[in-house]
């Protein structure tokens, strides 16, 4: 092999493993039509993008390493264990009113489709839905929605998921218990 050959091989490898790697610009048909689809429900509102990310196994992999030597970090392994891909939209928001939201169109397609709803929160200030995809005993992908004034949080993700289903449920059961006893 010739020292140019070797050279852009090397140079191939390298570039295609960047391109496995990089979370990069991304294009997801469910955020979209999830995002569309609250605009729509909203007139006058905008959410301008701020981060869309998408994470492959690789750098999710990455993700678990490092969470295991960070002090402090190790829950969120916990959380990460299961999970082979996740796309994340965060947008700005600019939404007057949120008081005559429903479920976006597209999250109850997927519901029709046989998704289960986890969490859904409503009220005049927020919004949150969190759908999972059952397989048997097992969850294979997650819709999380999560919409106030200033921000859209969107993010899907596949993998095995029982564990990140099971948390996000405790984590509001334990929110509205807490609000609870603050009202009570």
């Amino acid at each position: 092999m010739t020292r140019s050959n070797f050279i852009l091989r090397t140079l191939a490898i390298a570039a295609g493993l960047a391109l496995l790697s990089s979370p990069g610009c991304f294009w997801s048909a469910e955020l979209s039509g999830v995002r569309a689809d609250l605009e729509h429900q909203l007139p006058g509102s905008s959410f301008n993008k701020n981060v869309e990310l998408s994470f492959g196994p690789v750098l999710l992999t990455l993700a678990r390493t490092v969470t295991a030597v960070i002090p402090g970090a190790s829950d969120v392994r916990l959380y990460l264990s299961g999970v082979s891909h996740v796309e994340i939209g965060v947008y700005d928001a600019h939404v007057d009113s949120i008081t005559n939201l429903h479920i976006p169109k597209r999250l109850q397609s997927l519901i029709d489709e046989g998704w289960e709803t986890a969490v859904r929160v409503r009220d005049d200030h927020e919004a949150a839905w969190l759908l999972y995809r059952p397989d048997g005993d097992r969850v294979k992908e997650v819709f999380v929605v999560v919409l106030d004034n200033d921000e859209l949080v969107l993010v899907k993700a596949r993998g095995h998921l029982e564990h990140l289903v099971e948390a996000a449920m405790a984590s509001t059961h334990d929110h509205h218990r807490f609000f609870g006893d603050l009202h009570g």
